[in-house]
């Protein structure tokens, strides 16, 4: 695909794709929540991945068969169709930027094979089921016959049908624009100029921010209404999408239009400087090359929620009995080291902004002042600085020092994790006096039950700025699901063993 310039003015040129050099990705896609064309595409996966599978066994019966036992061959061809799934998903084979783009793809394609044939040897080596993975007939023309369908059908001919289907509108989305001005205005003739958008721009609503400069000489800006009106609009003008462009000097601000927008249960595109940490620390999807978070409508996540139960306390229940020796010897080093508890109790925020007892293993002296820690805390909120630690912290023990820096100091969370006051994975909590600092829309975080990990531990641990770590847990908030929960908790493991960011 060539590349061509357009020029939108103020000093700067958005590119038509090639795809390796987007600027400006637009959104983040929710697995669970695929558009038609998507939900086609992944039918198809399954179809291709279950052909393939029996194709494989026929030849391999006709030619080849030397007995091996039906069930060992009946598990090997399970963790095939299943992690290859998994791995096309996790290496973004669903996302527009690997679709449209033919050396992605096929790149994608190879990883999310050898991903899965690494778990097949892996599963085969554990449980000692040899003739898995001896069946190596079996397996080559497995995925060697998956491999071949793939490049025809999703590298080749996808895209085809894609570009066919925005040319002849069977895809396209109205969307609607909220906020005026040049930078609106630039997005919209971009879209409207680009072939691979299924976007249909229709117009924009008024912000409070239009200027009747903005306005002259352009025939082709078309508002349709102020914010007051925005969901007459929506009905009026079927719109699926709207997108948020302006870029507000104040978070509140932003946050209100967005809570405005939400009414309307459309799927909201937030393209604002707030949002760029997501873009730097997030695989995220790209069409149309507008850099936006993404708010979905509201979903059903009862599903979710049970299981994300049944990990949580099963997973906490296995780790507290696999480390109850390391447990021993932490309580015996920290009685040793200091006087005082083993434990230390913390009064925490947790969802909703309710307090509960957070447990810790005690790295502080007894009866250690927290107004130092109070004093940087509100600073870090109040000037959105990033989140250091405090640099020789004289309260710190020896052996404190030590749990912090490997992060062992959180491990009895596990217990407030049992309870139901945490979660593995969520936003972390927080202590009241750092609560009572934030803003309303910092304070969403706590929209759901808080976690041991979050996204911002691994994607930045303390370097990045306080406000960044409330979007990437608003991230999570809005795309959580229980494959991100499995990559975040694996993600966790080398954070924990490397000590970064502890301390």
């Amino acid at each position: 695909m060539g590349t061509e310039s357009i020029n939108i003015g103020r000093e700067s040129r958005w590119k038509v794709p090639s795809y390796s050099d987007l600027r400006y990705p637009l959104s983040i896609s929710r697995k669970l929540n695929l558009p038609l064309h998507k939900g086609l595409l992944f039918f198809h996966d399954i179809a291709v991945i279950l052909l393939s599978m029996v194709f494989s066994f026929i030849i391999y019966v006709h030619y080849f068969n030397d007995g091996k036992p039906w069930l060992s061959l009946l598990i090997g061809g399970t963790t095939i169709f299943l992690t290859l799934l998994w791995f096309m998903a996790g290496k973004s084979l669903y996302k527009y930027q690997v679709i449209l783009d033919r050396p992605k793809h096929v790149i994608a394609l190879l990883k999310a094979m050898a991903y899965s044939l690494f778990i097949l040897v892996f599963i085969s080596f554990v449980f000692k089921i040899d003739e898995v993975t001896s069946s190596r007939i079996l397996i080559g023309i497995c995925y060697l016959t998956v491999a071949l369908i793939f490049m025809i059908t999703r590298v080749s001919v996808a895209p085809a049908i894609y570009f066919w289907m925005v040319k002849t509108k069977r895809i396209n989305r109205n969307m609607l624009i909220v906020g005026f001005g040049k930078e609106s205005i630039e997005r919209a003739k971009f879209l409207k100029n680009l072939e691979n958008s299924n976007f249909d721009v229709v117009g924009f609503v008024d912000d409070g921010s239009l200027a009747e400069s903005d306005l002259n000489n352009d025939d082709t800006i078309k508002v349709l209404g102020g914010i007051e009106d925005l969901e007459e609009i929506v009905k009026k003008y079927k719109i699926c999408d709207i997108l948020v462009t302006s870029n507000y000097k104040r978070e509140e601000k932003l946050h209100d239009i967005i809570n405005q927008c939400n009414s309307t249960r459309r799927t909201i595109h937030i393209a604002s400087d707030f949002y760029s940490i997501v873009n730097q620390k997030v695989q995220i999807e790209e069409i149309g090359m507008v850099s936006s978070f993404r708010f979905h409508p509201p979903r059903s996540l009862y599903i979710f929620h049970k299981v994300k139960r049944v990990v949580d306390i099963s997973a906490s229940l296995a780790v507290i009995i696999f480390l109850l020796p390391l447990w021993l010897f932490i309580a015996a080093l920290i009685k040793l080291s200091s006087p005082g508890a083993v434990f230390y109790k913390a009064k925490a925020i947790g969802k909703e902004g309710n307090e509960f007892g957070m447990y810790k293993f005690r790295s502080m002296r007894e009866g250690a002042s927290t107004k130092l820690h109070e004093e940087k805390v509100i600073k870090m909120i109040t000037e959105n600085e990033a989140t250091t630690k405090i640099q020789n912290d004289p309260r710190v023990t020896v052996i404190g020092k030590v749990l912090r820096k490997l992060s062992f100091d959180e491990f009895p969370q596990l217990i407030n994790v049992i309870r139901g006051e945490m979660s593995l994975v969520g936003p972390r909590p927080c202590l009241p006096y750092e609560y009572n600092h934030m803003s309303d829309w910092q304070k969403k975080r706590f929209s759901v039950t808080p976690g041991m990990t979050g996204l911002w531990q691994i994607k930045g641990r303390d370097e990045v700025l306080f406000n960044d770590q409330v979007v990437l847990d608003l991230y999570y908030i809005e795309h959580r699901s229980v494959k991100l929960d499995v990559e975040i908790l694996l993600s966790t493991i080398p954070v924990v063993i490397f000590g970064k960011g502890g301390g």
